[in-house]
């Protein structure tokens, strides 16, 4: 296992998070999922959005299986089983969220979902506290933190990334996304994510693959360095914004003045 206390702790340094970094960890079998230490199941249905949100202002390490929730729906997402039939053919959300059924059709078919057969259990910890070995890790933040970890990605080995946003079911565009892509995934919290799982007005989420942090902190730490900082400082809308860029930004402008 990594030291991912201390990713973690580099994460905040970096970002000055308000809630935990979590890791989020798949498993094939129920008993594999209860052997996590100290891991606690709810005593009610819930949604995956509150088991997000337990483990990363509560500090819990919690899991589930297909029974712990409220109904296949959220399951289906981590591929404990297939969706629902309702959900899939357009029933659940016509007219709720989408004018007609075949828009709800389109929408669940564009859902991101982890292929179900295979995984029977998730365990989601804080990620300082080393219980799991993440498949993903997640986390919540503001636009301003997200663009400075965008910077991070794209230090070395620059691409221009790309987001996706299918509207109500936002887990499916980090947690499903990443799965698939096996890249960062970040997105909009939806709705019910925001009602149920408490995420607030301002949070974007993002999921990381376990083999991109290297690259990640990396970039960090080397924009860190280069003067690109959270918090961002304010500068001003009504001064001359030449004393607040960076220097070589001067420098250019000024020899090709010349």
């Amino acid at each position: 296992m990594a030291n991912w206390k201390e990713v973690a702790q580099q994460f905040d340094f970096y970002l000055r998070l308000r809630t935990f970094p979590i890791a989020l960890r798949l498993f094939e079998s129920t008993d594999a999922m209860e052997k996590v230490p100290k891991i606690r199941k709810l005593t009610w249905k819930a949604t995956l959005c509150q088991l997000l949100t337990i483990a990363r202002t509560f500090g819990w390490t919690v899991g589930a299986t297909q029974e712990e929730f409220i109904s296949p729906y959220c399951p289906s997402v981590l591929g404990f089983c297939p969706p629902p039939e309702k959900s899939f053919d357009g029933t659940m959300m016509h007219e709720i969220w989408f004018a007609t059924q075949k828009d709800a059709q389109k929408h669940q078919r564009s859902l991101r979902r982890i292929p179900p057969g295979k995984f029977k259990a998730v365990a989601i910890s804080p990620l300082f506290q080393e219980r799991i070995e993440p498949d993903m890790i997640i986390i919540y933040g503001t636009p301003a933190q997200m663009i400075r970890l965008i910077a991070g990605i794209q230090w070395e080995d620059y691409e221009r990334l790309q987001f996706f946003s299918v509207g109500e079911t936002a887990c499916t565009d980090y947690i499903g996304e990443c799965f698939h892509s096996q890249k960062p995934s970040l997105t909009i919290p939806c709705f019910g994510e925001r009602r149920f799982g408490g995420v607030q007005e301002e949070e974007l989420v993002m999921a990381i693959p376990p083999g991109w942090v290297d690259k990640i902190l990396k970039g960090l730490d080397a924009t860190q360095k280069s003067g690109i900082r959270y918090p961002i400082p304010y500068y001003g809308c009504q001064v001359d914004p030449r004393a607040g860029m960076p220097p070589k930004y001067l420098e250019v402008w000024q020899s090709s003045e010349r």
